[in-house]
């Protein structure tokens, strides 16, 4: 394994043409302090999310995007793969979501050569709408969207929601997400509506309310993972 002084010094030149493994991906994220999974024994803690629920897994794409080499890095692997799939397709737009996915999303633009790239901004009166008011998408233009993370498709929605509200004309999405890291609760999960899921990583990870959470009924403690992520994870 890497370690981070390592890490840090890695080049977008070094994968040129070279496709990483999830595992390879993983490691990043690992080294960074930035993916925990629960071992399965019920006597060790689990995670408690931003939102409040209770899961047996953390991911934390900001710790590692906000590293610009890993950051171009994975947009590169990112953009790749989604040439792969949608082949030459015209991209006019990319948009990322607030925070970490802004970034990423511009940098997987640059990528695949799409024209313009922009970002949502949350709405002060509420931090779970999103807003998009700063610009119009003319009418034919396609758009992808980018995500850093799914865990549910709240965020995924929202965003289509406030573009299509924010825009006169119609808004031609493409098909598909491209995301850095798919956590749904269960696998295989590939479609959310009729977007197609193109994810650099990809793990089962549920996340339920705490009063339905099995670990806080085995008496397993509850921490959350970026402020007690040595008591979450016995590293110290």
């Amino acid at each position: 394994m890497l370690n981070k002084i390592q890490l840090l010094n890695l080049k977008v030149k070094e994968f040129l043409g070279v496709t990483l493994t999830q595992e390879e991906i993983l490691e990043f994220f690992s080294v960074l302090d930035a993916f925990w999974m629960h071992s399965g024994d019920p006597k060790d803690p689990h995670a408690e999310l931003t939102s409040g629920l209770c899961s047996n897994g953390f991911f934390d794409c900001l710790r590692v995007l906000s590293y610009l080499n890993l950051s171009d890095i994975l947009a590169y692997q990112m953009a790749r793969k989604v040439r792969n799939v949608i082949g030459s397709q015209r991209i006019d737009w990319t948009i990322g979501s607030p925070m970490a996915g802004i970034t990423f999303a511009h940098d997987v633009g640059r990528y695949l050569e799409a024209t313009q790239n922009m970002c949502l901004e949350k709405d002060p009166a509420d931090k779970k709408r999103m807003l998009w008011n700063r610009m119009k998408i003319p009418e034919g233009e396609t758009v992808l969207q980018i995500e850093e993370l799914i865990t549910t498709a709240h965020t995924l929605n929202e965003v289509e929601r406030a573009i299509r509200e924010g825009n006169k004309d119609q808004v031609s999405f493409l098909p598909y997400v491209p995301v850095l890291v798919h956590r749904p609760p269960k696998l295989p999960m590939e479609y959310y509506g009729e977007r197609k899921v193109i994810p650099l990583v990809e793990k089962e990870i549920w996340a339920v309310p705490q009063d339905q959470c099995p670990l806080c009924r085995a008496g397993s403690k509850r921490y959350k993972p970026k402020a007690n992520w040595a008591a979450l994870t016995g590293k110290n």
